[in-house]
Parts: C-alpha cells; sequence; structure tokens
C-alpha cells in the first residue's frame, strides 16, 4: 500500500483544481494556503479564444483576489466574478 505525503496531496488537489471550470488562485486556508495561479501561467478566454500570460496577483480586500495578466499591446486585470471566463492554457 502506497503511503500519501503532502506533496501527493497537493499534487491531487492541483490536479483536480485543473479540470474545474474556473479559475481559483489559491488552495487551502490560514497557513495552509498555496498560489496555484502565478506569474507566467497563461490563461484563455473561453469566449474569445484569446491566451494571456499572469503577471502578478494580488488581493484587494480579504477573499477578493485579482489577476493581473497581459498579452502584446494589452495590460488588463481579472476580478474574481470573471474567473468562471477564463481556464488554464
Amino acid at each position: 500500500m502506497k503511503v500519501i505525503n503532502s506533496k501527493d496531496i497537493y499534487n491531487i488537489l492541483e490536479s483536480a483544481i485543473l479540470k474545474n471550470e474556473h479559475l481559483k488562485p489559491t488552495i487551502g486556508n490560514g497557513k495552509d494556503k498555496r498560489y496555484i495561479i502565478k506569474k507566467g501561467l497563461k490563461i484563455r478566454h473561453k469566449p474569445t479564444g484569446l491566451v494571456y500570460t499572469v503577471y502578478d496577483v494580488s488581493f484587494g480586500d480579504p477573499g477578493d483576489p485579482i489577476i493581473h495578466c497581459h498579452r502584446p499591446g494589452k495590460k488588463f486585470t481579472i476580478k474574481k466574478d470573471k474567473f468562471k471566463d477564463y481556464e488554464r492554457q
């Protein structure tokens, strides 16, 4: 029987999140919080198919993440209520 360690659990959770229909910048709570959307991640806008690169993730209000991304010639932010319109590339 295989013993599962914390890295295995993290990989399982990350894999499950990749299959989700919307983006979540973190998993876990408190000391166990981990950022899964990081600088350099490619995300695709589902309706248009345009691909953007994440350059920062910030938290304006607690629990209200904002993803900062760009593509050539355009920089913008994605607020939590629009995460459902994007997926990992």
